[in-house]
């Protein structure tokens, strides 16, 4: 860590008082930190570390890493705070032995690294990419480093994720090697179930059924048993839709639940998946947002750091949906992003004085412009993203914005 403060001690310190709840949380702590940190306003990137440490001492890891990424989003920049939150990634990152995720964080990071993380960036770097430093690159690293014995053990065998369990013959479900479209289709999907959710599995099952649907041999079996049975007419379309509602339905479950896109594949199947999930996450996106908007009118104000996590939040449920819907839905969901989120930025910065979160709105709906290719919202965000922003480091006057 850095034995460095800058110009701004206090929020250093508050991030080393949030690093020792980590080791030993205790409720009197927790509200001696909470009482310091929201008496620091405007908000900036060290109550955001602070808060997202606080969340490692409670056990909600997954709240820390969420926040400590939004770091890179704010202007206000502490070096030594942020020394502290690239440290704090790496480390969970390699606990975990997600060295993917390790390489990913350091590539994107715009703060100094601390001698344990540039070790395990290094590591991290020889596991899941290219150019990776020398072992002899990496031993000096490692002399750099704390915690020597510990980490040594990483410049031979880097720790790596355990792979998922194999299933045994007795469970694994093959696709049947048949020429029947219908049996392949179910093959697919009890494949499907059984592998778990991923992309390839799920557009190999979405093809299936939708060559199943419309195959005529598949047509005339239906048409077969409906006679059998003495089925009314119509029994065989109402069947073949039943049977793609179904199926739709559960593959829509399991892509929502694993944030799949929407594979290309025109067919009854295919086509129905991809509007239940295009529609399904934008419906779901507005609401947030809207919700996100209500309280501009109803008068209810949160404290900074609130702000900051409902904001936050969002934004990461936009790139997840952005993510399963691809091109399309982004293009659906930005109007309503941009509206919004320009609204609450101009709120945030004319009367809450929240500079540094309001520019963080502006500079990530300028991205969404410049992605999507809306130029009256590029010109705003344009605007909007290049005043001065008064930090604790840096304070200027110009303190008005479009709206």
């Amino acid at each position: 860590m850095s034995a460095r403060p800058g110009n701004d001690a206090i929020a250093y310190g508050l991030c080393l008082a949030a690093w020792a709840y980590t080791r030993r949380p205790t409720p009197t702590a927790e509200a001696w930190i909470a009482k310091r940190r929201d008496g620091r306003v405007p908000l900036g990137d060290a109550e955001v570390v602070v808060t997202a440490l606080v969340a490692t001492g409670k056990g909600d890891a997954a709240v820390a890493r969420q926040l400590l990424r939004s770091v890179a989003l704010l202007v206000e920049d502490h070096p030594a705070v942020r020394e502290l939150a690239g440290e704090w990634l790496a480390v969970d990152a390699a606990e975990r032995g997600t060295w993917v995720e390790l390489h990913a964080d350091a590539a994107a990071a715009c703060w100094p690294a601390t001698p344990l993380t540039y070790l395990l960036e290094g590591v991290a770097r020889r596991v899941a990419a290219s150019g990776a430093p020398t072992r002899s690159e990496l031993l000096a690293r490692w002399l750099l480093a704390p915690h020597r014995r510990v980490t040594f053990a990483l410049l031979e065998d880097p720790a790596t994720p355990e792979p998922p369990p194999a299933i045994s013959e007795t469970d694994a479900v093959e696709v049947v090697a048949e020429d029947a479209p219908l049996p392949r289709a179910v093959a697919a999907q009890l494949a499907f179930d059984a592998r778990g959710a991923s992309q390839t599995g799920l557009a190999e099952t979405v093809r299936a059924w939708d060559a199943a649907l419309a195959d005529g041999a598949t047509h005339a079996w239906l048409a077969r048993r409906a006679l059998e049975l003495g089925a009314p007419l119509g029994a065989v379309d109402r069947a073949l839709r039943e049977v793609a509602s179904a199926v739709t339905d559960q593959l829509a479950k399991a892509a929502d639940a694993a944030q799949l896109g929407a594979p290309a594949s025109a067919g009854a199947v295919g086509n129905e998946l991809a509007r239940r999930l295009r529609h399904g996450r934008l419906d779901a996106l507005e609401t947030g947002f809207t919700r996100w908007a209500q309280r501009r009118h109803d008068g209810t104000v949160r404290a900074p750091i609130d702000e900051w996590r409902e904001f936050v939040a969002l934004r990461d449920a936009y790139a997840h949906a952005v993510v399963g819907g691809g091109a399309e839905l982004r293009r659906l969901a930005f109007p309503h992003a941009f509206s919004t989120g320009s609204n609450m930025a101009a709120w945030l910065w004319n009367a809450r004085n929240e500079y540094v979160v309001s520019h963080a709105i502006s500079r990530w709906l300028l991205d969404e412009a410049l992605a999507v290719g809306d130029t009256e919202a590029i010109e705003l965000g344009h605007r909007n993203s290049s005043l001065s922003v008064p930090t604790r480091l840096g304070t200027v006057q110009q303190s008005t914005r479009d709206g």
